[in-house]
């Protein structure tokens, strides 16, 4: 199937069901929170058919540097969403931090 690359936020729903998932496998605490991600910068979701499967965003510190953060649904790995995302971004792999 062909992943989807929209510019603009999920719905919550899909949102809570994509990091759900990406928690479940990976054993993360404290997942993003959906209004962390309305508040932030640019994002990138990945749809398959309809089902979010990704989720990538660029996130700035306090000194205004920037990095890339992405979520993506187990099973989802190896299809190159997230470097389709970084270029959608133009971030450098140096700048990633991605939970898959």
């Amino acid at each position: 199937m062909k992943i989807a690359l929209h510019n603009e936020l999920p719905g919550e729903a899909q949102f809570q069901q994509l990091i759900d998932s990406v928690s479940e496998r990976t054993g993360e605490r404290r997942p993003l929170a959906y209004e962390a991600l309305c508040d932030g910068g640019p994002v990138i979701a990945a749809y398959d058919q309809g089902v979010l499967v990704g989720l990538g965003r660029l996130v700035s510190d306090n000194i205004g540097q920037q990095a890339f953060e992405c979520k993506i649904r187990p099973g989802y790995e190896r299809r190159e969403i997230e470097a389709y995302m970084r270029k959608l971004l133009a971030v450098s792999p140096v700048e990633s931090h991605c939970h898959c």
